[in-house]
């Protein structure tokens, strides 16, 4: 999946019912990733997250 450079960062939620990918942001997440790094002895320069699930309540169509 191609995703524009420029844009300001972003991670995905897939819908495996309908294939529709909810774009988020999520501040404890974007944290967690580099204390994870920097306690592996890195220093992120970047990620991909992509998580899969399925509705829990049926969307009203």
């Amino acid at each position: 999946r191609y995703e524009d450079a420029e844009r300001d960062h972003h991670d995905h939620l897939i819908d495996m019912n309908s294939g529709e990918v909810i774009e988020f942001v999520d501040s404890e997440i974007e944290e967690l990733q580099e204390r994870i790094a920097a306690r592996l002895g890195y220093t992120l320069k970047g990620h991909k997250l992509e998580l899969y699930g399925v509705p829990i309540k049926p969307k009203v169509q």
